[in-house]
């Protein structure tokens, strides 16, 4: 793949997870408080510095862009914000593929309503399914985007094999390059996959991925970039929410040269963890998630932290034996 989109150049390096807010319940039974709780926090991310928000149709069941769609309206900050959101992803057992341009058109609408907006900076295709069409699926998107309901679009989950044969299938149809690709990337890699249609490229099992995306260029936006809390909490965080994927003695020794270099740096493993997705030869956008503002504050101090190429080969070494 040599063309790469440049729709990317103002996306701010790190971005918000939102996969935790909202409900699926309708907005009827969802309480005042807990909404103006949420407000509250996104109101404090937008003062912190944080602008870009990564999204997706099947979040709470569209609760999540539910509310984002009604903090938007409250806040009047669209302008101010750089919006990701996904469609596609399948339904088990029911629909296994939904990648077919009616359900990414409805998707697409469904999430534009959610969120009252009249475009999507980006939109991701969710998950890869080895039936999807792919020139009519690059068909439909690239005339969203011709219609200037996307911004511009990509991929999330898909293997890099699949995304080069995604590309030609965007050449096909005369369309724009891909602008991104999103993939769990972390210090810490998988001892198993943490839910069925996940794609990474940690660890050594993600070397030739890896090199794709620096021959490429194409950006990465990173997701569980702290290993589900594993680099933070250590075994504490292992024990929740998918994070038991990340429990393996290699991860461990991983975890504890990314503590060693932070006391070395008075900063913190997390800063570290960051710093480390950072520092790629190709442009990666962690994507972190908190409950907590302070640790969203906090997480912003990555982007301060230089490593060299010796810190970063002392992060790796050993990665993954034992």
């Amino acid at each position: 793949m040599s063309r790469v989109a440049p729709a990317l150049a103002a996306l701010p390096r790190l971005i918000v997870g939102t996969s935790h807010l909202g409900s699926v319940l309708p907005d009827a039974l969802v309480g005042g408080g807990a909404r103006s709780k949420a407000f509250r926090y996104l109101d404090e991310l937008l003062e912190m510095g944080y602008s870009a928000f990564d999204l997706a149709a099947s979040y709470q069941v569209g609760g999540t862009e539910r509310l984002v769609g009604q903090w938007l309206a409250a806040r009047r900050s669209r302008s101010r914000l750089f919006l990701i959101s996904k469609g596609g992803h399948p339904v088990p057992v029911i629909q296994p593929n939904r990648l077919t341009p009616a359900a990414i058109r409805a998707d697409l609408e469904a999430s534009l309503r959610r969120l009252g907006c009249d475009h999507i900076d980006l939109y991701l295709l969710h998950r890869d399914h080895p039936a999807a069409d792919l020139p009519a699926l690059a068909g439909v998107l690239s005339d969203e985007q011709r219609r200037g309901r996307i911004g511009a679009w990509g991929l999330s989950n898909w293997r890099h094999d699949r995304i080069r044969q995604m590309q030609a299938a965007v050449d096909q149809v005369a369309g724009e390059p891909l602008a991104a690709s999103s993939v769990h990337f972390s210090l810490a890699s998988w001892s198993r996959p943490p839910w069925p249609g996940c794609v990474s490229i940690a660890g050594d099992d993600g070397r030739e991925a890896r090199a794709f995306h620096a021959d490429s260029g194409l950006p990465v936006l990173a997701w569980s970039p702290l290993g589900r809390g594993f680099l933070v909490a250590g075994e504490a965080g292992a024990s929740t929410n998918g994070g038991a994927s990340y429990a393996s003695a290699a991860n461990g020794r991983r975890r504890a040269r990314a503590e060693e270099l932070a006391r070395s740096q008075g900063r913190s493993p997390a800063e570290v963890a960051l710093a480390y997705l950072l520092h790629q030869p190709f442009p990666v956008h962690p994507i972190v998630a908190s409950r907590s503002a302070p640790h969203m504050r906090h997480n912003l101090e990555a982007c301060s932290l230089a490593l060299g190429d010796a810190d970063l080969r002392y992060l790796e070494a050993d990665a993954d034996r034992g």
